[in-house]
């Protein structure tokens, strides 16, 4: 069974790693699977986006894909707009972003 999950877990990463970024206007949405996605809540100001509330479904919680979320999204947003601004609400994006601090610094604001 933990093969099958495990199986689960790597096409979920890579639909993660690979999959469209769809914008619905309040959030950043990635397919996980046929019926999940993972989600970034923000409110967009000019070129600030504040990055308010990140969600992974329950079952994959805890397997590192969090940190891939907030990689794609924030990827995203720099490629989209060089003069973007990034302000992190979201406490586990405020953590993401400690724990990487030189990578993003020039984007962050409060």
């Amino acid at each position: 069974m933990s093969t099958t999950f495990g199986s689960c877990i790597d096409q979920v990463i890579n639909n993660l790693k690979n999959g469209n970024i769809c914008n619905t206007g309040s959030s950043f949405k990635i397919k996980l699977n046929e019926s999940q996605y993972a989600e970034v809540l923000y409110e967009k100001k000019g070129h600030i986006y504040d990055l308010q509330h990140t969600s992974i479904p329950e079952d994959y919680q805890g397997k590192g894909l969090g940190s891939i979320v907030a990689e794609r999204v924030f990827h995203h947003l720099i490629d989209a707009d060089k003069d973007v601004k990034i302000k992190l609400t979201c406490e586990y994006l405020q953590h993401y972003q400690n724990k990487n601090k030189n990578k993003y610094d020039l984007y962050i604001t409060q």
